[in-house]
């Protein structure tokens, strides 16, 4: 299935499967911290259903453009009416804006969807980004997909994501490849609890992509497990994500080789 009709599939139900709780927000103010909070126009890579485009227009002030590939989330994006922000349909590795336009360019939860197209993403970003503007990358490291909550009940889970992030260590080095420099990678570990009803019907909406990419009686045999062990009275479930932000500088000069 096309990454972008899963995504389309996944858009009206996004925002209400995926909350922006105290977990959101924490990734949110931890990229405002890393520098974002000082920057004016921003590119949103990814952006989805827009969340984290109004957050950075209400909270920050910037002027924010988001692209996706997805029609569907854009067209939750652009619901929002959203002054100070628009939304364009585009891939990230053929971005429509001036060499430079940007001081600072976010991809949360994007960059595994890019594909082969990773090394021209990235170079496309060292074009768009002025020199001095930083890019803000979230992502996952391996060992988040081997200990996820979900494994014990979505066996063939962690080898589809294994295979779908890259190890930041390689975006690291693909960044610098593009031109960028001073890549810091930080870590940020988020520890809470998931009601299983509650991550019963999570899946049952499929509410992150890879579970449009297993096996469907895969998917109902979870459900249906998470469901009983909720009506027989178990602990919610233990979750831990394992964030890690990449965060790199575009230098001067740094897209010449890319264009």
């Amino acid at each position: 299935m096309d990454t972008s009709e899963i995504f389309d599939r996944m858009a009206p139900r996004y925002e209400e499967l995926r909350m922006a709780d105290a977990s959101w927000w924490e990734v949110f103010d931890a990229t405002l911290a890393a520098g974002l909070g000082g920057a004016t126009r921003v590119l949103d890579v990814g952006c989805g259903t827009g969340r984290f485009a109004a957050a950075v227009v209400e909270r920050v002030g910037a002027r924010v453009w988001g692209v996706d590939p997805s029609a569907g989330m854009l067209a939750e994006a652009r619901a929002r009416k959203l002054r100070g922000a628009s939304f364009r349909q585009a891939p990230a590795d053929a971005l429509r804006f001036r060499d430079g336009w940007f001081d600072a360019a976010v991809l949360r939860l994007s960059v595994h969807t890019l594909g082969e197209t990773r090394p021209a993403a990235f170079a496309e970003l060292a074009r768009v980004l002025a020199p001095g503007g930083s890019v803000y990358l979230w992502t996952f490291p391996p060992e988040h997909f081997r200990e996820f909550y979900l494994a014990p009940y979505l066996p063939s889970l962690p080898a589809i994501d294994l295979a779908r992030f890259p190890d930041p260590a390689l975006l690291a080095d693909e960044l610098r490849a593009a031109g960028f420099a001073d890549v810091i990678e930080q870590p940020l570990d988020q520890h809470g609890t998931l009601a299983r009803d509650v991550a019963a019907e999570r899946l049952r909406g499929g509410y992150i992509s890879t579970i449009h990419l297993l096996p469907p009686d895969e998917v109902e045999h979870a459900i249906a497990r998470l469901e009983r062990e909720h009506r027989d009275g178990a602990p919610p479930l233990a979750t831990h994500v394992r964030w890690r932000l990449l965060r790199a500088v575009a230098s001067p000069g740094a897209d010449a080789d890319s264009r």
